[in-house]
């Protein structure tokens, strides 16, 4: 089996795919799947109206193709065949993303959005799969016709996410960017409102819409104490967060944020707004808690008190483990290509090292 991987840009005046980042969703598991042997290979397909460069480096070996119109897709297909499946990551249909399908007609065609809104994807009827993190979005896109499956994120939690021995200098930690819609704001009221104790916060991640000062003039209002540090390497966001006592996903229209599961990885028990539209699932009982925003803080002081009742990296471990994860998928890709007519041979698991 085959996999080719496109990033479609979020902006379709660009008409170009961009690299996805390392830590995309679908690249990793992509990754894993060739790792244990379910697909022979897997590369990703990147356009650009820029000179063709085949970098080699990174998650996946990168192919590069000149825009919608150009012989260089159309000769390599002829040439190498037509993947198995065609993996698209992002909303939008450009032009050189259908000439893609136009030139693979065989292929087990998927998409997945980070949007909490798969049904807004463009041309979901030109797709034999759309991947969602929850099962109203499943119930939501059949409404349109469309197969839908949830599927579970993976992350490196071996590697990258995993615990250190370090000192628990802050109370609480959020991962996430200073975007309006991560709801900064609901973490910092919901502190002020905890009066037996003082908190200690670190936020980690960058400032791409200049809320910096907002944020800070917002924090200096309420008197309390929150370090901002930033955009860092993943090590240092691991260390950030072992450094923490409990981690925050404070968002609503986020769609299963990677960083609830990095806390859990990293055991660190994570309070989930309740109003987040995909994702708290990951948590369960021993992994943290759900609360409403009303409730926010009373989780907070809750979670802080009842600190070593919870297991969170045991949790992820044995409801998320790459096993667990992998299997799933392959019975999703199993019963889509079925269901699309496509034939497409896909290994069973070997067992050996996916645990």
């Amino acid at each position: 089996m085959r996999i080719a991987f496109i990033r479609v840009h979020k902006d379709p005046t660009k008409g170009q795919s961009s690299v996805a980042k390392e830590s995309s969703s679908s690249k990793g598991l992509i990754a894993e799947l060739v790792r244990l042997g379910v697909a022979e290979s897997a590369e990703e397909w990147r356009f650009s109206a820029a000179a063709p460069n085949d970098a080699g480096a990174g998650l996946l070996p990168g192919r590069s193709f000149g825009m919608s119109g150009s012989t260089g897709l159309r000769e390599y297909v002829q040439s190498a065949g037509a993947p198995d499946i065609v993996w698209v990551e992002g909303s939008n249909l450009p032009a050189h993303l259908h000439e893609a399908f136009d030139l693979c007609p065989s292929s087990l065609k998927i998409v997945y959005s980070k949007d909490w809104k798969p049904q807004k994807i463009e041309g979901l009827a030109s797709y034999d799969l759309c991947l969602v993190d929850e099962d109203w979005q499943v119930e939501k896109l059949a409404q349109q016709g469309v197969r839908a499956a949830v599927w579970d994120k993976l992350i490196d939690y071996d590697g990258t996410h995993r615990p250190i021995e370090s000192e628990k200098r802050y109370d609480i930690c959020y991962v996430a960017y200073l975007r309006r819609r991560k709801h900064h704001e609901l973490l910092f009221r919901s502190m002020a409102k905890v009066r037996d104790r003082a908190l200690t916060c670190v936020c980690v991640g960058g400032d791409p819409d200049g809320r910096l000062d907002e944020l800070q003039a917002l924090v200096a209002e309420l008197g309390i104490a929150v370090e901002f540090v930033g955009d860092v390497s993943k090590a240092e966001v691991n260390r950030y967060v072992n450094e923490s006592r409990i981690g925050v996903i404070c968002a609503c229209e986020d769609a299963g944020p990677r960083a609830l599961l990095e806390y859990m990885a990293a055991d660190v028990p994570v309070l989930v707004n309740a109003e987040l539209l995909a994702g708290a699932r990951y948590a369960g009982a021993r992994g943290g808690l759900v609360r409403s925003p009303d409730d926010f803080h009373t989780g907070i002081s809750e979670m802080l008190d009842s600190i070593d009742s919870y297991a969170p990296r045991d949790h992820l471990l044995a409801l998320f483990s790459r096993e667990r994860v992998v299997e799933k998928f392959v019975a999703i890709l199993r019963d889509a290509s079925a269901a699309a007519g496509k034939d497409i041979s896909i290994p069973a698991l070997s067992g050996s090292g996916a645990g």
